[in-house]
């Protein structure tokens, strides 16, 4: 059985002519709007910083160049930094994720790297997830409320003012009725969508490329999944207060409870105490150092440099070619506690994503973010690169501080660049698969309830 076409248009007149529609699409708008001038601030002052770095490094060199004339090198090379920077990508002004607490811009000293990598805590990808007022945040977290706020009362509210009674000894076909109350505001929840999402791209520049449709595809099928959720909560036929205030509650635990406890849960399963022992194993491994002879630090140097061994080491004084290569030791000291850090972090990574398969909000927020390359995998791409980078500062110094060269004599900018890591297109095909089987299921269970609550399930498919 068709839906009549003038009762379809009359649902669609009576639904928009509401106040419910009219509020929740302005409220949303104004939302999105906000988020949009906020994401744009937020990653517009991070790529305004990191257009600087260059002039400022330079800036820098020349100093430390000036008043390490008639040094020599090992002397003049403790104090120069080594500025890396992590660009944004296009999408990270639509989800900024973790770009906010973690620093996109560092700079490293010839001495041991690993003390200088953390500037803000490294905890699970589950943490912080309600943060800034981005677009994702308006997708992710205010959408679902308008979508409850569409569809709570769609089928209670004719029960209860006695409409259903008049539909049934009228002979109307009660199925047909239903769909094209549920399908208007299907239609409308996917045109404010895809309003609010046109007008990201357009306030947000976004390309018009794989990423931008893939954020678009995880956008729809979570608007898909609230929908569903919503279906099967009216189709247990309740009142309207119970419908809402179940919704509400669905929306507070999936989208507040059940990430604070997932967080609990991926803490203690795979805690990191490596975090502080890697910093205390360089620490320890360089100042120990001072009161040990030299030879011992010498060669764990030359096992990696032995290229080096032709330069004579004094024991009775200092000497900058061995202050560096303690530098280097107390690294090498540090490196099993830094890879098993590294290695938990990617454990908690992978089990946050697998916890987000029951969970869509999460699985939705993890998948915006790795398409923007602002989660923590994008963050440790980055910390990898800037001790790789601090590598080849090193490898590129210490010919001239073990030959004593002037400060003056060398090219003290013709160490390797930096070279910022590029977009990586990371694989979302477990998140949007954990959110496509819950709208699957929770449709199924709907069309269930509604057979038995209301109307052979027959005539909703006919319709």
């Amino acid at each position: 059985m068709k839906i009549h076409r003038k009762v379809l248009l009359l649902e669609i007149k009576n639904f928009l002519l509401g106040k419910t529609v009219l509020i929740g699409a302005i409220s949303l708008l104004l939302f999105g709007l906000y988020s949009f001038y906020h994401g744009n601030q937020v990653i517009s002052q991070q790529q305004q910083t990191i257009t600087t770095v260059q002039s400022v490094q330079r800036h820098h060199l020349q100093e430390i160049v000036e008043h390490g004339t008639g040094k020599a090198v090992g002397t003049t090379a403790y104090y120069p930094f080594f500025y890396t920077t992590n660009p944004a990508s296009p999408w990270a002004k639509f989800s900024i994720g973790q770009r906010d607490v973690n620093p996109f811009t560092l700079k490293v000293k010839m001495l041991a790297i690993e003390g200088q990598l953390y500037d803000s805590e490294l905890t699970n990808p589950l943490t912080l997830l309600v943060g800034n007022l981005d677009a994702s945040f308006v997708f992710i977290f205010l959408f679902p409320l308008l979508i409850i706020a569409f569809t709570y009362n769609v089928l209670s509210e004719e029960q209860e003012s006695g409409v259903w009674k008049i539909v049934r000894t009228t002979g109307n076909n009660m199925g047909a009725a239903i769909a094209g109350k549920l399908l208007v505001r299907l239609a409308i929840i996917l045109a404010v969508t895809l309003l609010v999402f046109a007008a990201a791209i357009i306030s947000l520049r976004l390309p018009l490329s794989m990423p931008t449709f893939e954020l678009l595809t995880v956008v729809i099928l979570y608007m898909l999944f609230w929908f569903t959720v919503s279906l099967l909560v009216i189709a247990l036929g309740r009142s309207s207060s119970f419908n809402a205030t179940t919704l509400v509650c669905i929306w507070i635990f999936l989208a507040i409870l059940f990430p604070g406890i997932a967080n609990i849960t991926v803490n203690n399963s795979i805690r990191v105490p490596e975090a502080a022992e890697t910093a205390i194993r360089q620490r320890e491994g360089y100042h120990a150092k001072w009161d040990e002879p030299k030879k011992p630090t010498m060669e764990k140097f030359y096992a990696v440099y032995p290229q080096y061994r032709k330069y004579p080491i004094p024991d009775d004084k200092y000497s900058p070619g061995w202050y560096y290569a303690m530098q280097f030791s107390g690294d090498l000291e540090s490196a099993n506690s830094s890879k098993k850090l590294f290695d938990k972090l990617m454990q908690r990574q992978t089990l946050s994503e697998q916890i987000a398969g029951f969970n869509p909000v999460i699985a939705a927020q993890q998948s915006l973010n790795k398409i923007a390359n602002t989660d923590l995998t994008s963050h440790i791409r980055y910390l990898q690169s800037v001790k790789a980078h601090h590598r080849q500062v090193r490898e590129y110094f210490y010919p001239f501080i073990f030959e004593e060269t002037p400060t003056e004599s060398i090219d003290w900018g013709g160490y390797p660049a930096y070279h910022p890591n590029q977009y990586v297109d990371e694989p979302i095909f477990r998140g949007v698969m954990a959110i496509l089987i819950w709208v699957i299921g929770s449709l199924g269970a709907a069309l269930m309830l509604f057979n038995r609550n209301f109307i052979k399930i027959k005539d909703i498919q006919n319709a």
